[in-house]
């Protein structure tokens, strides 16, 4: 019996050191360098960006570094909006103030960098911008058995066309967004409502844990629904599942995030339309 109390000892010891072996995996970073595009165009007119960045080791506790002095041009059939550098070096490109995407077209981003990146040096992009419906109203609901100190439910009433639909909501407080990053978004398609009226259905929440998400009275809350691509929603919903916290402990190895630019670039140039609405806290 204490024998193999003894091999069972020595085998838990040799698995333990196995678990602390260091492995080093060295990677040319600017071999396997991607350029990351992040960007819209949208139906509001207002000065549109694009950002352009290269990838980085995976182990770098720095920003990524931005793509400088490239030509970006954003066409839709009879239009053309050139993109200017604004500031110099910092990699993002800004339209003319004036600009906005028109319904029902097919919008396409022409990138040309100064130095290769990933072995090339043009990519694209393409998306459609299909128009949305109105919003009619939205209304708030207080949930105080939701958290520690309640939760605002933005609830929105807008009919939704009859069409296989995909949705993006944003809110904000007193104009300022604060589903301000990429995990915070919520979007969906239009199965459980296709055709009908939404009378009321959740579309965004407001932590009051939160400091920029607490509300008063006298508070202003807008909605901003986009309709979106089915390509842009497996994108966010990808990145989403990719960012959240994996369960099971030793869940199956993450997968690249599927954009839409060419020639193995990473990231997503969407195209938008957008409709608002706004209520005040009572």
């Amino acid at each position: 019996m204490k024998f193999n109390n003894l091999i069972i000892i020595l085998f838990m010891s040799i698995a333990a050191a196995s678990c602390t072996e260091r492995i080093d995996i060295n990677l040319d970073s600017q071999k396997y360098a991607r350029l990351v595009v992040e960007g819209a165009l949208t139906s509001d007119t207002t000065v549109h960006c694009i950002k352009l960045t290269k990838t980085s080791d995976y182990f770098d506790n720095v920003a990524p570094e931005p793509v400088s002095e490239a030509s970006v041009i954003i066409s839709g059939e009879d239009e053309e909006f050139p993109l200017t550098e604004t500031p110099a070096g910092s990699g993002i490109y800004l339209t003319e103030p004036g600009v906005y995407g028109k319904f029902d077209k097919t919008y396409e981003t022409h990138i040309t960098l100064k130095e290769k990146i990933g072995g090339y040096t043009e990519y694209l992009a393409t998306s459609k911008l299909f128009p949305v419906n109105p919003i009619d109203s939205i209304a708030l609901k207080f949930n105080p058995d939701w958290g520690k100190e309640g939760f605002w439910e933005v609830k929105i009433y807008v009919l939704d066309p009859p069409s296989e639909d995909f949705y993006m909501f944003e809110v904000y407080r007193n104009d300022t967004l604060v589903t301000d990053s990429i995990n915070e978004i919520f979007v969906t398609d239009d199965v459980l409502y296709n055709g009908n009226y939404t009378n009321g259905v959740g579309a965004g929440y407001l932590n009051q844990e939160r400091a920029d998400q607490k509300l008063v009275p006298g508070d202003i809350v807008t909605l901003k629904v986009s309709r979106i691509t089915k390509e842009y929603t497996d994108f966010v919903m990808q990145v989403q599942t990719e960012i959240s916290y994996q369960t099971p402990l030793f869940s199956g190895p993450p997968a690249n995030v599927q954009g839409n630019i060419s020639n193995g670039g990473v990231g997503f140039f969407a195209t938008y339309s957008c409709a608002y609405s706004s209520v005040i806290v009572q």
